[in-house]
């Protein structure tokens, strides 16, 4: 070994490999993973980090983010949301494409192309739009790059034009025509637009938010987009999956050979409207969080492989947001930031109190996103060949979380994970064998991060 000459070696680390943990070192060359070392001692490196015990997890696959970049980059841009990004211990995000304007067309993905490609610091993919009367663009967003296709079932607003029943289905057609995966914010309109005008005279809270959005919602909506990617045979992403009666559902779909998979989010695993009632609308998240018994129900299809894959929902707003002049907590947008907690989070309760593999908790983060989504096996994994994309973590580390420490273009402090004690902490991470984040500081140039295709 020692005459191949690596360019960086890390040593001491406990490596979570797809096949479980190993105390190895780890040999980089090219930005990819050379070697893996049962004795790495002898081998010839230009540089050596001492892992000291820590544990070296793939670099997170953060399925769902939201930056804001371009239309409203005060509350995040590329360059601060990655930046956090890297903290968090993610390598590779893969941004939503309802920004504004929206990623629906040559000129739109250029311009969210072109700021990412200036400013981010982790690689990237992007999202396209699918939107009412828009089928024509995703041949030509396919040629360009677009990792998968989301579409909602729901009023998303002017810029984005929601999909009826047939028109998910014309998409979806027309989708599976090129090979892509077809995603969907999965909540019914017709529910919530009655709902909100039953209850939008009143006061609002999180509680009334859940009611207003019921589980039901989007039960409708995950089990029509279900029927209909049967009927097309198009690959189905459930964006952010809330409820535990949507992912039976989705477990009883893949038993019968229906190609769906199921993302999740954190916080249907750590918060719910009950314990965290006193966030207010800094706990708006769309889907609701749901209450206690539902939260717990969830990490049952989390233990059993329902749920495929955490993505963040990175969505962060600021203090005017979330606190608006005349206190309507009914016009607050849904969202709160993630991406930075998310990973250390989920392996705290996940792996260290909860019990779960470490290997199975990459697959979460990691592993499985890139296999869904055609980044396998260059992405996701602690393997030979591989890009070395590595989140080192010290799995002996309590900490208390605050935002104003966060970086993240929005520091607000008045999200539910503020002071929330962690169990474990990043504090490298590398993105194709150059480190970008060790120990509080980015180490990285903007544009650094590159653009990664299916």
């Amino acid at each position: 070994m020692k005459a191949m000459g690596f360019d960086k070696i890390i040593d001491n680390g406990t490596l979570v490999l797809e096949d479980g943990c190993l105390n190895a070192s780890l040999a980089i060359k090219d930005g990819k993973i050379a070697a893996i070392l049962q004795d790495g001692c002898g081998a010839d490196g230009k540089e050596r980090i001492d892992a000291g015990g820590r544990y070296i997890f793939p670099g997170g696959i953060d399925t769902h983010t939201h930056f804001f970049d371009p239309g409203a980059e005060y509350r995040e841009d590329w360059e601060c949301g990655t930046k956090a990004a890297a903290s968090g211990g993610y390598t590779l995000v893969m941004e939503m494409p309802n920004s504004s304007p929206p990623v629906i067309d040559k000129d739109t993905f250029r311009t969210k192309y072109e700021r990412a490609s200036q400013h981010a610091v982790v690689d990237f993919a992007l999202w396209g739009g699918a939107i009412a009367g828009g089928n024509s663009h995703i041949g030509e967003l396919c040629g360009l790059g677009c990792i998968a296709f989301k579409g909602f079932t729901l009023d998303a607003g002017p810029e984005f034009k929601w999909l009826d029943h047939q028109q998910q289905k014309d998409a979806m057609d027309e989708v599976k025509k090129h090979g892509r995966i077809l995603g969907f914010h999965a909540e019914d309109e017709n529910i919530i637009s009655e709902l909100k005008e039953r209850f939008q005279d009143g006061p609002w809270n999180l509680r009334l938010h859940d009611m207003a959005r019921p589980w039901y919602a989007e039960m409708i909506a995950v089990q029509n987009a279900v029927i209909l990617s049967k009927a097309s045979g198009c690959p189905l992403h459930i964006c952010h999956l809330s409820i535990p009666e949507g992912a039976e559902l989705i477990k009883k779909a893949k038993a019968e050979g229906v190609d769906v998979s199921a993302e999740s989010c954190a916080h249907y695993f750590l918060l719910n409207h009950e314990d965290n009632f006193g966030a207010g609308t800094y706990g708006l998240i769309q889907p609701p969080l749901r209450d206690r018994k539902r939260m717990e129900q969830m990490w049952e299809y989390l233990l059993d492989g329902t749920i495929d894959y955490l993505g963040t929902d990175h969505a962060p707003y600021t203090k005017e947001d979330k606190e608006p002049e005349d206190g309507n907590g009914w016009n607050v947008m849904g969202g709160a930031p993630s991406i930075d907690i998310a990973y250390p989070l989920m392996i705290s309760e996940a792996v260290i109190k909860r019990g779960m593999k470490a290997s199975r908790l990459a697959d979460l983060c990691a592993t499985n996103a890139a296999k869904r989504f055609g980044l396998y096996p260059r992405k996701g994994a602690v393997r030979v060949g591989a890009d070395a994309d590595l989140a080192l973590v010290d799995m002996d580390c309590r900490w208390n979380y605050s935002r104003k420490d966060s970086l993240s273009k929005t520091k607000c402090t008045s999200f539910p994970y503020e002071g929330k004690e962690v169990l474990c902490r990043v504090t490298e991470t590398l993105v194709r064998g150059r480190t970008v984040y060790r120990d509080g500081a980015i180490w990285a140039v903007p544009g650094s991060g590159i653009f990664i295709k299916p």
